[in-house]
């Protein structure tokens, strides 16, 4: 006699050879036991085997049409990603088990995991339809209309959510999005009330930090990242260099000023390294390979190191320079530019790539995929821009990982070229403009002077301020900010517009 309890048993094991031995021989007999094909299901999905999983819950949702087993058969698409199909059993599920708000909120977790951000809010609004007064829901509703760049709906569900119950989240979520909106009063009023909650909770700490920056306070700002564990400001970030600086003279000791951060910030913030001579014998930066000939270059006097020297005496983070330097942000110093690029590796570029009467535009469009999201802009987006005649096109693209670059010949890639930010510094003094994103090549070409057009998302860095057309960072570049958050059009005319005639 087969014993169903012992396969269940093993099964639940991830023992699943024995276990579909043991249903298998059960179903012999027993072919019509939609519960056991649903179990046999399970252990196909589990190893992979589709085709047969898809069988076996087809057997059980004939037999006994459930919530349980169409869901089951709902994870089967899932698994395979196809999502469409997944989200219509998961909907069919429901009809069984409408009111079983558990189910439905796991199919709104696994829709928002697979990115179908729509039909999450539409399994979140059920369970709501059910629990009106669940302020998580109306939390993570909010979220999700924020994926859909609506943060005005978003808005109201995270007032929602607080207005049946204050909470850590919407507050949190609502500081961001206050934040992100550029009313800075709002966010930091919603920060404040999340960290009554959760004193301690770094991504509250570290958003409180960059809304106080954004203001220009530095007090406040370095307050709050001090207080992060994890912010990049915190002293725990310090554990691999000792004895951090704290702004005093010590003429005959060493000061190492390490790398933490991206390569944009370095450049950005360099131009605080040669105010600290001053204070030293002698200062060291440690620099990632890619900036350690361009910083050569353009700090003489200081040597440029790696992160294994260990000679020194005192220690400092390059972003924190200012702060340290109790240098404000209304007196940011060279603005001007700091840096000059090898005056042969200038002309070698200009012989062997840039060697036309034409105007010369560079490019630079996307960023780390995974930092930043919205400050990417897609290539096809400045068509009218890339229309424009008798005016030759540079990509300075390291990572086009869509290879948008493919679909305009005209643009010539000049990646093989760019060795290191040295060979880059070479290759944009040869151009009239650079168009680029908030970006380490936009803090390159800000360093040398270059004449950039940065374009910028609504909700930009703290670094750039309310700055919509001037930034006190760089004297050569002209800001073009989005009215919108995430929409590129206006951007995109005001570019058009200034380039137009450049001819």
């Amino acid at each position: 006699m087969v014993d169903i309890q012992e396969a269940i048993n093993l099964q639940s094991q991830g023992k699943f050879e024995q276990a579909e031995k043991i249903y298998l021989e059960f179903l012999k007999n027993e072919p019509k036991q939609p519960d056991v094909s649903n179990l046999l299901g399970l252990i196909y999905l589990c190893t992979n085997k589709f085709d047969l999983a898809k069988k076996y819950f087809e057997f059980a949702i004939k037999g006994f049409p459930c919530a349980e087993y169409y869901q089951n058969y709902g994870l089967l698409y899932y698994k395979q990603q196809q999502f469409e199909q997944a989200m219509l059993l998961f909907e069919k599920s429901m009809e069984y088990e409408p009111t079983n708000v558990n189910f439905i909120r796991k199919f709104a977790k696994l829709a928002q995991e697979a990115k179908q951000y729509q039909k999450a809010i539409d399994f979140y609004k059920k369970s709501l339809n059910i629990e009106p007064k669940d302020c998580v829901g109306l939390n993570n509703v909010g979220i999700l209309y924020e994926k859909l760049h609506d943060a005005e709906t978003a808005k109201e569900y995270y007032k929602k959510s607080l207005k049946i119950k204050p909470n850590y989240e919407a507050f949190h979520n609502l500081g961001v999005l206050y934040r992100n909106e550029r009313n800075l009063d709002e966010s930091i009023r919603c920060l404040k009330e999340a960290l009554k909650f959760q004193p301690y909770n770094d991504e509250t700490l570290k958003s409180l930090g960059m809304t106080y920056l954004h203001k220009k306070d530095i007090k406040n700002g370095h307050k709050y990242f001090e207080k992060s564990r994890t912010s990049i400001f915190h002293k725990s970030e310090r554990k691999k260099y000792r004895n951090y600086w704290d702004g005093k003279e010590h003429l005959d000791k060493t000061l190492l000023v390490y790398y933490f951060v991206g390569y944009g910030d370095h450049i950005m913030f360099s131009r605080y390294l040669p105010f600290l001579k001053k204070f030293f014998k002698k200062v060291k930066v440690s620099e990632p390979e890619a900036l350690q000939s361009l910083f050569r270059d353009n700090f003489p006097g200081i040597e440029v190191t790696n992160t294994e020297d260990d000679d020194y005496d005192y220690s400092a983070n390059i972003m924190e320079l200012y702060n340290v330097l109790k240098m404000d942000f209304d007196h940011i110093p060279y603005s001007e530019g700091y840096y000059k690029a090898d005056a042969t590796l200038v002309k070698k570029f200009k012989e062997e790539h840039f060697a036309t009467n034409k105007p010369k535009i560079g490019l630079f469009w996307q960023g780390n995929p995974n930092v930043l999201k919205n400050r990417s802009i897609k290539l096809k987006e400045l068509d009218k821009v890339l229309a424009l005649e008798n005016i030759d096109f540079y990509s300075f693209e390291i990572d086009d990982v869509e290879n948008q670059i493919s679909a305009y010949p005209h643009i010539k890639d000049l990646k093989p070229a760019l060795k290191d930010f040295s060979y880059t510094a070479a290759a944009l003094m040869n151009l009239d403009i650079l168009v680029t994103i908030d970006s380490a090549i936009a803090h390159l070409a800000g360093a040398l002077g270059v004449k950039t057009y940065l374009l910028l998302p609504y909700a930009s860095e703290w670094r750039w301020f309310d700055d919509t057309e001037t930034t006190p960072w760089y004297d050569s570049v002209t800001i073009f900010k989005q009215t919108e958050n995430w929409i590129w059009q206006d951007v995109v005319e005001r570019l058009y517009d200034k380039l137009k005639n450049l001819n």
